[in-house]
């Protein structure tokens, strides 16, 4: 069940990179389906690892949004803006 984990988040982390989805005959999208398969008759448990997992790609996608914010107005705005 973990590599099905790995197999959904890695779509999710491509596609909030932007990248297309698979083709529809590719072996990619097909493992994909697997997956998503598996979890359709999958345990409390192992949705329970899915959706923490999901939540952890969120979570580290917006804290690395907010850095690279931060990060930028420190670039355009140089200087102690505090004092």
């Amino acid at each position: 069940m973990q590599s099905d984990i790995d197999i959904i988040i890695t779509f999710i982390v491509n596609q909030m990179d932007g990248e297309p989805v698979p083709p529809h005959n590719s072996a990619t999208l097909a493992r994909l389906a697997k997956a998503v398969e598996a979890f359709q008759k999958a345990s409390d448990r192992d949705l329970q690892l899915l959706a923490l997992r999901i939540v952890g790609v969120v979570i580290d996608r917006v804290c690395s949004n907010i850095a690279a914010e931060q990060i930028l107005c420190d670039f355009i705005q140089p200087g102690d803006r505090h004092a």
